[in-house]
């Protein structure tokens, strides 16, 4: 079920965890945030836990966070939704 690079709707809906799973067995690898600390509390929690390429989180009323993977020199941003990482969005773009 790996989605070819072009097409991340298979993603959408999916857990983060297993989206990252099969973003990762597609050849996506994991950003490390270096300015964790300029993020969220429960970024730099989820930072130092579990997910190292978390960019930030809002944890108000819609409980997102953002997520970078790259490709060569093409990233995309995951975009999660409520407590459960559900992918709302995968978005391409350059690595600087």
């Amino acid at each position: 079920m790996v989605a070819q690079a072009a097409d991340f709707s298979a993603y959408i809906a999916m857990p983060y965890a297993e989206a990252r799973q099969l973003l990762i067995k597609d050849g996506w690898q994991v950003v490390r945030n270096p300015k964790i600390e300029e993020s969220s509390m429960f970024a730099q929690s989820l930072h130092a836990s579990q997910f190292e390429e978390v960019l930030d989180c809002i944890s108000m009323e819609r409980d997102q966070c953002e997520f970078i993977l790259a490709k060569g020199k093409q990233a995309i941003v995951v975009t999660t939704k409520d407590k459960n990482f559900t992918v709302e969005s995968i978005k391409k773009n350059k690595l600087n």
